[in-house]
């Protein structure tokens, strides 16, 4: 059972992140500060601080969720290669490892999505903390299958296909004309690192 100081504090979070998100989308990530977002989530900036340590992470906190979910898929999987496992993830919704399939993608979320993505790009220092971020999943991708260049060779994948993703939105991609890309680029590299690494 969730005590009433842990359901506070989820409440809090959310709050920030909600905050936070509503200022990126409309300004931009560079014009946005911790005191905006603190104001806005009508908290101190220390209490986003001791939440998200800084900034970045804020734009990116559904990025440790999203490896998690990776790291479970290839921890729990039956049979199969760590490969097979990771391919509904990956090719299956817009959203890495997101809960929505990309039949119920409507124009609110895609739209969304969109501004998501615009932010993104257009911000060095988001650009950069996503590279770093990937990266920092190869040490854990390559403990869970046990294959350190399996684990390179996926992060090249995840990075491939953010950027198919990224770019369809950018372009004003209808979410079937991305997905055909996702399944037909990116599937194309799950079926050559299945073929490298068929006991991974």
């Amino acid at each position: 059972m969730v005590s009433i100081r842990e359901r506070k504090r989820a409440e809090t979070r959310l709050r920030i992140s909600d905050s936070a998100t509503r200022l990126f989308e409309a300004r931009g990530f560079e014009n946005v500060t911790l005191a905006q977002v603190a104001a806005a989530a009508d908290v101190s900036v220390k209490t986003v601080v001791n939440y998200f340590g800084a900034k970045e992470d804020l734009f990116f906190d559904a990025e440790p969720g999203i490896r998690d979910a990776l790291l479970a898929a290839i921890a729990t999987r039956a049979v199969g290669s760590a490969t097979a496992a990771l391919r509904p993830l990956i090719v299956s919704s817009p959203i890495l490892a997101g809960p929505c399939l990309w039949e119920a993608v409507d124009d609110p979320m895609w739209n969304a999505m969109r501004t998501w993505a615009e932010c993104e790009r257009n911000s060095s220092t988001l650009t950069a903390r996503r590279a770093s971020l990937l990266q920092s999943w190869l040490g854990p991708l390559a403990s869970a299958s046990g294959s350190e260049p399996w684990a390179a060779m996926l992060v090249g994948i995840l990075v491939l296909r953010h950027n198919v993703v990224q770019d369809g939105l950018i372009r004003r991609d209808t979410p079937r004309q991305v997905q055909r890309r996702v399944t037909g680029t990116v599937g194309k590299a799950l079926d050559a690192l299945e073929r490298g690494f068929q006991t991974t």
